[in-house]
């Protein structure tokens, strides 16, 4: 028997009161820990173009070093892309999962919680774990002098895997592609999803250029694949294939044949996302490294889900309209997406809530939107220092904005243009500005999109309103205690 001190210490350590206090101090521990990761992040200003990227990369190439190599280990599917890197990453894990392998997956940026940027075997990784992590990789980012936001998250995402004992990890780029901190693995495979105009200041200001960038994860004898691309995209990647004598085989979305694809992969750019994922897959299966065939992929791709892609809620949710959720944040993704929405007819009048960064392109995403013919469109700016004001995202649409032409005027004067000063104002203002739909023929469609952090704030209105809405382990769920970062 333990002396009365070890009994009362093992008591208070069984208590309440001291479970919360533990609870706090890891809280605690945690928020300094992300500050740790976004403590040299300007969300202020735009990025500028690569500055001594070979300097950076063989800074980080040390900090690999110092943390012990912890690429080496691991048996990587890495992906780049403009748009659908999440999608096909997230589907890619699923059916790794799905083969009895110990995977980690790495994307960005968050919805709702920080930890969402790294899972392991199915699952977020926890705050002990980050902290953990954390105190091992600030000493080895001290001995190399620098590391950059998302740096420290590649390197974060890496030491996590390595102490939970993944063996098999899917990398998403941050940004490019050949000077991106995942780019310094060995991969087994490569994808690449769809090319367009983003991140023009630090990528190049052409398709072909932002190409280029991303055509750096090729790497010689790994397969290649990638999603139908613009012609000078196309180019670039098959150049940068034969140059690397490897394979580079583009998907057409046959590869999904036979797969019964839930709603969110429905529309055709996601459909291509899958079949670049079942492609990757299908690969690393023909070539005897996984065992996922045509049957489990059936299996898997129909249960996986990734939150705010083509979300749709039904109509009781929103006084009688349907609304879908996604985050389409800059031109192309709304061209993707509009596309989608103008094909369907499931719908009748749309209202669109609208936010974008500074960053993006926000006056030719609203001409895309515009191209719907909404009945009415909602300005709304997210909880993030780049968003763009919802009276200034008005005064643009209308052809206010200092150097718009004439016809952008008249284009975007197509519907009437109402300020939300917040997410759930926003909602509100769509409710009302709902048409009357005689004889109940066609359901309203309330059409929310722009930017990441928009979708992300819609889905917590959502929850804290009808929390019934999601499954218990929705991401919305957690609580981060965490502002919203563009990563």
């Amino acid at each position: 028997q333990g002396s009365a001190a070890t009994c009362a210490a093992a008591a208070t350590r069984c208590s309440p009161r001291h479970e919360d206090t533990t609870m706090g101090s890891l809280r605690t521990e945690y928020a300094a820990a992300v500050r740790y990761i976004f403590s040299n992040a300007d969300f202020t200003s735009s990025a500028k173009r690569y500055q001594n990227p070979h300097e950076n990369w063989l800074r980080f190439h040390q900090l690999l070093e110092v943390l012990g190599r912890p690429l080496d280990s691991l048996k990587v599917v890495h992906i780049a892309g403009t748009n659908g890197k999440g999608t096909a990453s997230a589907l890619c894990e699923a059916m790794l999962r799905a083969s009895g392998e110990r995977v980690g997956l790495f994307t960005s940026p968050h919805l709702h919680s920080f930890r969402e940027r790294i899972r392991m075997h199915g699952a977020l990784v926890s705050r002990e774990q980050v902290v953990s992590a954390i105190a091992r990789l600030s000493v080895a980012v001290e001995k190399v002098g620098y590391a950059s936001p998302f740096e420290k998250l590649s390197a974060l995402a890496l030491v996590c895997f390595q102490a939970a004992g993944v063996e098999w990890a899917v990398l998403e780029t941050g940004l490019g592609g050949r000077w991106d901190a995942t780019n310094h693995c060995t991969p087994l495979v490569c994808g690449i999803t769809r090319i367009g105009l983003d991140h023009m200041n630090v990528l190049g200001s052409t398709v072909g250029e932002i190409a280029h960038e991303k055509a750096g994860i090729i790497k010689p004898d790994i397969p290649a694949f990638s999603v139908p691309q613009l012609s000078d995209a196309n180019v670039v990647l098959r150049s940068a294939a034969a140059e690397a004598k490897t394979s580079l085989c583009e998907v057409d979305g046959t590869e999904c044949e036979g797969i019964a694809l839930p709603p969110w992969l429905k529309p055709p750019h996601q459909q291509l996302n899958a079949a670049l994922a079942v492609a990757m897959v299908d690969s690393l299966t023909t070539r005897g490294l996984l065992a996922c065939d045509a049957t489990l992929r059936a299996r898997t791709i129909p249960s996986a889900f990734w939150p705010a892609r083509f979300e749709v809620f039904q109509p009781s949710v929103l006084s009688g309209a349907k609304l879908l959720l996604d985050v389409a944040h800059n031109e192309p993704a709304i061209a993707a997406l509009v596309r989608t929405v103008s094909q369907s007819s499931c719908h009748g009048p749309i209202v669109v809530i609208f936010g974008a960064n500074r960053d993006k392109d926000a006056h030719k995403m609203i001409g895309e939107l515009h191209s719907l013919r909404p009945h009415a469109c909602i300005a709304v700016a997210a909880a993030h220092p780049k968003a763009i004001p919802a009276a200034e995202l008005a005064l643009l649409a209308n052809g206010g904005s200092a150097g718009a032409s004439a016809e952008a005027a008249t284009t975007h004067r197509a519907c009437s243009w109402l300020v939300a000063r917040s997410m759930t104002e926003a909602l509100q203002l769509a409710v009302h500005a709902l048409p009357v739909v005689e004889g109940g023929t066609s359901t309203p469609l309330v059409l929310c999109c722009g930017s990441v952090f928009v979708a992300a704030e819609v889905r917590a209105q959502l929850a804290l309103e009808q929390p019934a809405l999601f499954t218990p382990t929705d991401w919305v769920f957690e609580e981060s205690g965490e502002p919203p970062l563009l990563m």
